[in-house]
């Protein structure tokens, strides 16, 4: 071995090493134990053991509703500053018509209503106001919230503690899950069910007889408490701090409250939250989530420090789940069900099953080949293999890859690559040994001449691995990981492991020639 560097043998024998001490626990263990070395392995996909498919439409409908109740609650406002009466509004189609008094002020109106609203038109039609928004507007509102929905929907999920979930859009308004071990996914449509959208509103407890009338004046809003809905309470409509300016939020407990929800609010929020405290000693102020009041406290004192603690007769699960949603932010609009599924666990069997035969059986006919064309090469060659599927398996299991079925596809396909390039090593020393007769000198010349071919040759896998993981999705995706880390495997084990067992079998057996 005096022919091979000492560093080469160190490093060959350290990742080799890494590769099967960190393939174990991918290929023996298969249920959390609580171990950060037994966990760190393979997450199969959907396919393969099975789990939940939920299909979510993102109702959009209900943003483009909103922003005609803001158009309608914009017009009153401008309305009421220039003293200009309104008859009446209605929104018809996508259209909002609102009828005036008169005519007078429509101009200043208009005018003051675009600042707010640019990609809006006004159109006046002798005292009639027409307010619409053209298909470029509306679809960049939905194509904003499904953006949005889809990153709410991913920080859900992956708080939720789903392991290696698919979460993707489909089409031009639905969102595709795909949650592997996943048997019962109640919890997870709770945690998607709720819209999550929090705001802080003051209670205004003085207008008594509008809320026994059950009608809502101007600037006010009439809201059901969570526990009861004959409870009710007269907000004010504006919110005074919103879960927009939430910054964290986590699961705590209460010695007279119980299980509660603690919050803390940015700089801006904190700020607000504050000035709103300050002003409103001794009045209720009421935290709505979803439409409904969880609670509507007594301020007793200013709250400066931008935090505070949501009641309101939690379970821990409750408290825990509510934490959840306000970390992960509001939803933009709700998210319906329109397809749900359960894959069972006995298709990934049945695929785990053959794809463990045509690895198999794929493994055992390479080796056999390799031994009848090569000899003692050719058996250094299937060790070099071995070595290889042990790499792709500590490193798939490291960087807690989901294996799929085209993900074990790339490993069957990396079997191959792996055996081609010691063949063309073998046929490279082949031809140096017709040349030289000098043992040592013919397997660096091998391999040297060996490795721009190997090079080339891989290095155009992997771009085009790389293309189809920037453009593909899902189980695309999973192959283009396998193919990329099988490539890798493939460059070391043929060109440092096999290159040092061919010195470590030529010293060993003291041999004089190369017999190829």
């Amino acid at each position: 071995m005096k022919n091979y560097p000492l560093w080469k043998i160190f490093v060959v024998f350290i990742l080799l090493s890494l590769g099967i001490i960190f393939a174990i626990p991918s290929l023996l263990y298969k249920e959390d134990t609580g171990s950060w070395y037994l966990d760190n392995r393979l997450n199969l996909g959907l396919d393969l053991q099975g789990g939940s498919y939920l299909l979510l439409e993102v109702q959009t409908d209900v943003l483009i509703k909103e922003e005609f109740e803001n158009f309608s609650d914009t017009v009153r406002i401008i309305s009421r500053e220039n003293r200009v009466k309104i008859n009446n509004i209605d929104k018809q189609n996508d259209v909002l018509k609102v009828r005036f008094d008169s005519s007078e002020k429509l101009n200043t109106i208009r005018e003051e209503f675009l600042k707010n609203y640019r990609s809006v038109t006004f159109t006046i039609t002798n005292n009639i106001a027409s307010i619409s928004i053209d298909d470029i507007y509306k679809k960049s509102i939905q194509d904003g919230a499904i953006k949005q929905s889809l990153e709410i929907v991913r920080k859900r999920i992956d708080e939720s503690g789903t392991k290696e979930p698919l979460i993707q859009r489909s089409g031009r308004d639905r969102i595709l899950l795909q949650l592997p071990g996943v048997k019962d996914p109640e919890r997870i449509k709770d945690l998607l069910g709720k819209t999550a959208k929090l705001n802080f509103h003051m209670v205004d407890d003085d207008d008594t007889k509008s809320l026994s009338l059950n009608i809502a004046p101007f600037g006010r809003m009439i809201v059901s408490d969570i526990s009861n809905e004959e409870i009710k309470y007269l907000l004010e409509k504006k919110s005074r701090v919103g879960g927009e300016n939430l910054i964290d939020a986590y699961a705590s407990f209460d010695p007279t409250e119980g299980h509660a929800v603690s919050f803390r609010f940015d700089t801006t929020g904190a700020q607000k939250f504050g000035k709103a405290t300050s002003e409103n000693i001794g009045k209720r102020f009421a935290v709505v989530l979803d439409g409904v009041v969880i609670t509507a406290p007594v301020i007793n004192s200013a709250i400066t420090g931008g935090s505070g603690i949501i009641t309101g007769n939690f379970t821990s699960q409750e408290a825990t789940d509510l934490a959840v949603l306000l970390r992960a932010g509001a939803l933009p609009a709700p998210l319906e069900i329109v397809e749900e599924r359960s894959v069972g666990p006995g298709l990934g069997a049945d695929s785990i099953a053959a794809g463990k035969i045509a690895s198999i059986i794929g493994m055992i006919l390479v080796c056999i080949f390799m031994v009848l064309i090569y000899g003692s090469f050719g058996l250094i060659a299937n060790i070099s293999l071995i070595a290889n599927l042990f790499i792709i398996i500590a490193l798939l299991g490291t960087i807690g890859a989901t294996l799929t079925l085209p993900g074990i596809a790339g490993i069957v396909l990396t079997i191959g690559m792996a055996v081609d390039a010691n063949v063309l090593i073998f046929e490279r020393i082949k031809e140096e040994n017709n040349k030289n007769k000098k043992v040592y000198e013919t397997i660096k010349k091998g391999f040297d001449r060996a490795l721009s071919t190997i090079l080339d040759a891989n290095i155009t896998t992997l771009i085009a691995s790389l293309l189809l993981f920037i453009f593909g999705s899902g189980p695309i995706k999973g192959f283009s990981i396998t193919l990329s880390l099988g490539v890798i495997a493939s460059m070391f084990t043929a060109l440092m492991l096999t290159n040092l067992l061919v010195h470590f079998y030529i010293s060993f057996a003291s041999k004089k020639e190369i017999n190829l």
